[in-house]
């Protein structure tokens, strides 16, 4: 019964279920009234990715989605996906693979036009040194270089680059240390 009393004491003086709502009062409310989409953060967020694709003897398709994220005036760093498929028929048969992984990457805009930026995949691809054909390990790949950037938009643009692996390893996936990519970039 003591337990019972203090509970209703307790409740009682409480302030937990105090609001307008209940009172009436004509306060305005401490919450700001604007929508999650007219926040100024997610004018600082970018979209985009490379892409390619090619059929036939051999089939190759790359995807390569991307966010990112503006923390300063002119430097993009962000995070993506990586999906590689290849497929070729030989005499000897139909051979394919998927690759897959993510990477990080970093930009700066200098004169609205041009960029250096650094990039790290991390992909887990097969293990050709392996007997067994279905081994898979991660490989790393520090990519540097810099590219040109075309404005299509307000908020929009088209992206080259060319890019340098500073770390060959024995099973990359690139045949030679310069990478060329093709890309967008938008922002909301």
């Amino acid at each position: 019964m003591r337990f019972l009393l203090s509970l209703m004491f307790a409740a009682t003086f409480s302030h937990a279920q105090k609001d307008s709502v209940y009172y009436g009062n004509d306060e305005p409310s401490e919450r700001p009234s604007k929508s999650w989409r007219d926040a100024e953060w997610l004018d600082r967020i970018t979209y985009g990715g490379n892409f390619q694709l090619w059929f036939g003897n051999p089939t190759f398709v790359f995807l390569s989605p991307t966010i990112g994220f503006i923390p300063a005036d002119n430097l993009n760093v962000g995070i993506g996906a990586i999906y590689n498929y290849t497929s070729i028929r030989t005499s000897y048969g139909k051979f394919s693979q998927s690759i897959f992984g993510g990477h990080s990457y970093m930009r700066y805009i200098i004169a609205e036009s041009f960029f250096p930026q650094v990039q790290f995949d991390m992909l887990r691809q097969p293990d050709w040194g392996s007997p067994d054909a279905n081994d898979r390990i991660w490989v790393p790949y520090l990519l540097a270089g810099g590219g040109f950037r075309q404005s299509i938009g307000e908020n929009a643009a088209i992206m080259t680059s060319i890019m340098y692996n500073l770390t060959p390893h024995p099973y990359s996936i690139y045949p030679n240390r310069v990478i060329i990519q093709f890309g967008f970039v938008g922002g909301f």
